[in-house]
């Protein structure tokens, strides 16, 4: 076996990462560590939890172009994030890119034009790893598409980095710490406020449906999802919109924005 400089060049900062993994710094060393590999302009450590808002670990400082915009994320606009939808459906640990989880209509939907677009911005890819308390995940943000050699590094980095992410995660230390006071609220009661907006309410499958909808699914995509017919799908679109008073997409984003 032969190894050039490179190779032992990019061991010896491997090593140095491992030997942070239980530090505060180990995160932004990861970040230092993967730019060197491949580009890209945010990242952020969270664990995608069921009916709970996203824990977030580790983030980048420069990650948000408003604070705002993150706050409304954390408040309900998560709901609509591919990867959390994704990531609670228990996929097998390893790397996944956007367009592989997002639905038919995502680039379309209001919610990739006003927080996808300004605080990722074109393309994503996370590391997720199922945990028994959720399943954390890695972000990665990028201003251009990701190449695919970029995706063949991270693939390649994945059988070792994941089980790192793992050990610096800290999760039950963290989890056992009692929830701060915030206006975070869970699925559930975000899913009933929207279910009383509707006159009369929605009813559970109808607001299944219009998640589903703001999350980019198309009424065949929601078909899909919920196993039912495409002429079901049409019949709870329809309802729904006409309960809560809106005609469209964009509507529907605005009142749930308005709501959360």
């Amino acid at each position: 076996m032969q190894l050039n400089v490179a190779d032992l060049a990019f061991h010896q900062r491997l090593g140095r990462l491992l030997n942070s993994v239980d530090s505060a710094a180990f995160w932004p060393q990861l970040a230092v560590f993967l730019r060197e590999q491949l580009v890209f302009d945010t990242w952020v450590a969270v664990l995608f939890r069921p009916g709970l808002p996203p824990l977030v670990l580790a983030d980048s400082a420069v990650n948000y172009a408003d604070d705002n915009l993150f706050a409304d994320y954390m408040r309900g606009l998560y709901l609509l994030d591919p990867f959390y939808s994704f990531a609670l459906k228990c996929p097998a640990a390893g790397v996944y890119r956007l367009d592989e989880v997002a639905p038919d209509s995502f680039r379309d939907t209001e919610y990739c034009r006003h927080y996808f677009s300004r605080n990722v911005v074109t393309d994503e890819l996370q590391f997720l790893l199922p945990l028994p308390q959720g399943t954390l995940s890695l972000s990665l943000g990028s201003q251009r598409r990701f190449s695919d050699a970029e995706i063949g590094c991270c693939n390649l980095f994945a059988p070792w980095l994941l089980p790192m992410l793992r050990l610096a995660a800290h999760l039950e230390e963290q989890l056992s710490q009692p929830a701060a006071d915030s206006p975070r609220q869970s699925r559930q009661q975000l899913e009933e406020t929207l279910r009383q907006r509707g006159n009369p309410p929605l009813t559970k499958r109808e607001v299944e449906v219009a998640l589903l909808i703001l999350g980019g699914h198309s009424t065949k995509g929601v078909a899909r999802e919920l196993d039912i017919s495409l002429e079901t799908a049409k019949v709870h679109r329809r309802n729904l919109y006409a309960k809560l008073g809106v005609s469209s997409q964009a509507a529907l984003f605005l009142l749930f924005a308005e709501l959360h």
